[in-house]
């Protein structure tokens, strides 16, 4: 049986370190003991080969389909963009949402930003006479939505520090591009971006100073602080 020190617990392990606060443990080694670990119970249903073959295929079929369609019956509208635009929104959705195992803040940062880009197609493409709703409203909207998921998640989950300062860095990103905009009169109506930037860098105060405790020991024992 050895013991930590520091977390004055009692482990029974053969280990050197201990394995909440990976501090040197102490007590003698037992040769005879053995260490059994559990089976590994993957939580996430494994996709098929053939799943993903037939989601592609089905997707490549429609888009040809939309873009013959349009042409054969074209009017001087590219009609066709918006459900094409539609059917690769779901398909981003699917592969970098559901099977890619990247973390969740490059998804979340991902498909807003792929959504953002799909809302100011459709909107360019089927308002040209009054367009720019996705722009000014939509776009500070959606940056903020996944700024706050992400704080929801930095604050919640368990995240070692490169993970921490990888997910301080897109809400950094996502709070600037609406001001960015509104600078370079890209955003034409300034109070949702001038709101979103706010309320952002509220939360991104609030991660900075009261961030998780682990996080904070992480970043001492990083640094020897």
């Amino acid at each position: 049986m050895k013991k930590c020190d520091k977390c004055n617990i009692e482990i029974e392990t053969n280990q050197l370190y201990c394995p909440l606060c990976h501090q040197v443990l102490t007590g003698e080694t037992d040769p005879d003991f053995k260490e059994v670990y559990p089976e590994y119970i993957s939580l996430t249903r494994k996709i098929l080969p053939t799943t993903k073959k037939a989601l592609l295929i089905s997707m490549i079929l429609s888009i040809i389909i939309l873009g013959l369609v349009n042409v054969l019956s074209f009017k001087g509208s590219y009609w066709s963009l918006v459900p094409i635009g539609s059917i690769l929104y779901f398909w981003f959705v699917v592969r970098i949402g559901v099977l890619s195992r990247r973390n969740v803040a490059f998804r979340l940062a991902f498909l807003t930003t792929l959504l953002i880009g799909l809302l100011i197609l459709i909107d360019f493409r089927s308002f040209p006479d009054n367009n720019g709703w996705a722009v000014d409203y939509l776009m500070p909207i959606l940056l903020f939505s996944c700024n706050l998921a992400i704080s929801v998640i930095i604050w919640i989950k368990r995240l070692n520090y490169r993970d921490y300062f990888f997910y301080l860095l897109i809400v950094i990103i996502f709070s600037l591009v609406p001001i960015i905009l509104v600078v370079f009169d890209v955003i034409k109506v300034m109070w949702p971006s001038v709101v979103a930037f706010g309320v952002a860098i509220f939360i991104l105060l609030f991660l900075v100073v009261f961030y998780p405790k682990s996080i904070k020991e992480e970043i001492k024992k990083r640094f020897h602080a």
